[in-house]
């Protein structure tokens, strides 16, 4: 005969309270529905003989955190092209190039005119895959902590995943690694601008020395550099600045800092707008882009040096991409080996740069001093 569990009941409704959260603040109300929903779609179900479905159901709560969580402090995804829909087999997405329009005549003399057929390329890239550590809750942990170890330990590796994914995408948008019939590239170095301010102190991690600030005019220089590549569209241009450039483009004391502020409409703030300024709607991030001496971009995971230069990132919404594949969260009930429960995440997702000259994306990287 089939009893009440109370730890399974207090489980599930501790994981649809921690759902719940990042949909709308907790009050007693959203407290109670937890309390129903939880008793429906887990402790309810436990009465029913197939025994996995109701572990299944717990899977697929965790995968559509997943989801949701990606983007979560990391909005500026979601400011550029989805190529959700072109990803091949979970693995592989083709972006067309425009073998370019034919010629314009004025007055054409010569009839009949001469046919052209355009001759299309197209450009590559494979979905990276991201897995956590499987993680380890001792059946111990379950009954003697006084919070929910899985909750906790859990939402923190989600945490680590979104964050190592949004680190990948900004360098899949400004770098792209060889695939078969498809050489590596590179941002060109002609994309690359470089700060123009008073000197302050280097910011990139490990670096040593000063460098010049970055200025409002360096954001209308980048203004310039975008409309020549004729990828200026008003309305769906974005920068992303780091916080000391934060502090010395906008500071507290200043009226223009308010103004370029209060220029951001509510809709712009929930997606993580702060600023705009000379067209640039503005992202601010604790890590951007890091180039090296010789101009090289850094990958997230490589070690700082002292001549490292921290850079601001500005691009057109649509001369970026980035496509979700697929996602799983997986777990090991009661494993005998480990006298516990193991838990872990995949999430498949990729990015690059739509042109092949990666137009409509550019740098302006901290010049140093002389």
């Amino acid at each position: 005969m089939k009893k009440f569990n109370l730890k399974n009941y207090l489980f599930n409704f501790l994981v649809v309270l921690f759902i719940a959260s990042f949909i709308m603040p907790l009050t007693p109300t959203v407290a109670v529905g937890s309390m129903a929903i939880a008793f429906t779609t887990g402790t309810a179900l436990s009465f029913v003989k197939n025994v996995g479905f109701n572990m299944a159901i717990q899977v697929e709560i965790w995968q559509k955190v997943i989801e949701e969580e990606l983007f979560k402090d990391n909005e500026f995804l979601r400011a550029s092209h989805k190529a959700d829909g072109s990803v091949i087999d979970s693995k592989i997405v083709h972006i067309p190039q425009s073998g370019g329009s034919g010629n314009v005549e004025k007055n054409r003399t010569t009839i009949p005119a001469n046919v052209r057929k355009r001759t299309d390329t197209d450009i590559v890239y494979v979905l990276d895959e991201y897995t956590t550590d499987p993680a380890l809750i001792p059946n111990a942990d379950k009954h003697e902590l006084s919070y929910n170890k899985v909750v906790s330990v859990l939402g923190e590796d989600m945490d680590n995943l979104k964050e190592f994914v949004a680190e990948e995408t900004i360098y899949s948008w400004l770098t792209s690694t060889a695939v078969t019939g498809y050489g590596a590239t590179a941002l060109p170095s002609a994309s690359v601008l470089e700060t123009s301010g008073d000197a302050a102190p280097s910011t990139a991690p490990a670096s040593t020395g000063n460098r010049k600030k970055i200025t409002k005019t360096d954001f209308q220089k980048a203004k310039t550099f975008l409309k020549k590549q004729k990828r200026w569209i008003n309305g769906r241009m974005y920068a992303m600045i780091t916080p000391e450039m934060e502090a010395d483009l906008f500071p507290a004391d200043d009226l223009a800092s308010i103004t370029a502020m209060n220029q951001v409409s509510e809709k712009e703030r929930r997606e993580g707008v702060m600023y705009t300024l000379q067209g640039f709607k503005i992202f601010v991030r604790n890590t951007v882009v890091r180039l090296d001496n010789a101009g090289t971009i850094k990958t997230p995971e490589a070690v700082g040096a002292a001549t490292d230069d921290d850079a601001a990132l500005f691009w057109y919404e649509k001369a970026v991409e980035f496509a979700y594949g697929t996602t799983k969260a997986f777990q090991d009930l009661d494993d005998p080996r480990y006298y516990g429960d193991i838990y872990s995440f995949l999430v498949r997702a990729g990015a690059r740069a739509r042109r092949v000259g990666y137009e409509g994306i550019c740098l302006i990287k901290q010049a140093k001093t002389a």
